[in-house]
């Protein structure tokens, strides 16, 4: 797929460009630097993503969403900007922009957002129905969200984003000796509220089992294990 990156900051234009280049899937065919660079090269290019700032030296972002979605409605197209203004993201919304981050972005977040939209595309192009969870999902972000088990749609709870899942899995495949509440706090950088939250979520879908742990002084540690 072809990607445009439209950013006035030429040095961020670069920092973006490298980050895609992680994508085998993607290819970056043009830089623009303003509003009229972003509409020649969408006019000659075939585009699929472009990557959208929304201050230019000569209109802004906002302004070219009305542009590619009445000219170009197969674009998609992710906003990132320093911009937080309420109205901007308003228009975003209804303009159907896929995601708007907020700079400065980090490359985690970056790639983060790519990967996502890369299995959202893909979603789409299979053929079948869709479920309610779905719908939710796509339209407004909805309370769950869909994670790929066993070929099944299934919702994670409120509360549990699949990114800082994966990552307390990850720090548990790494410690066979199971890890405590406040170990995992060190391990991925979250609170020990989020850290039992997430534990407990995974000892309850039954992946993970716990352990007391006796030490000599003070009350047992409880340890979380994988199955």
């Amino acid at each position: 797929m072809n990607v445009v990156i439209a950013e006035d900051d030429y040095r961020v234009a670069l920092l973006h460009e490298k980050y895609l280049q992680d994508f085998s899937e993607i290819t970056v065919v043009g830089r623009a630097l303003n509003g009229k660079e972003l509409k020649e090269l969408i006019a000659n290019e075939a585009v699929d993503l472009v990557i959208l700032d929304i201050y230019f030296p000569d209109t802004l972002g906002t302004e070219l969403l009305s542009y590619l979605r009445l000219d170009h409605p197969e674009l998609d197209i992710i906003v990132v900007s320093a911009s937080t203004d309420r109205q901007h993201l308003r228009l975003a919304k209804r303009y159907g922009v896929y995601q708007y981050l907020i700079k400065p972005v980090t490359v985690d977040n970056f790639t983060n957002t790519i990967k996502k939209y890369l299995k959202d595309r893909t979603w789409f192009e299979e053929n079948g129905e869709f479920e309610a969870i779905d719908a939710s999902y796509v339209l407004t972000g909805g309370s769950g969200r869909r994670v790929e088990e066993k070929g099944m749609n299934t919702p994670l709870p409120t509360g549990i984003d699949s990114i800082t899942l994966e990552k307390v899995k990850a720090a548990l495949k790494e410690h066979d000796e199971g890890v405590t509440i406040d170990k995992m706090c060190q391990l991925v950088g979250i609170s020990r509220t989020t850290a039992r939250r997430y534990l407990e979520h995974i000892v309850s879908s039954g992946e993970a089992t716990t352990i007391l742990n006796y030490g000599v002084i003070g009350r047992p540690e409880r340890r979380y294990i994988l199955q």
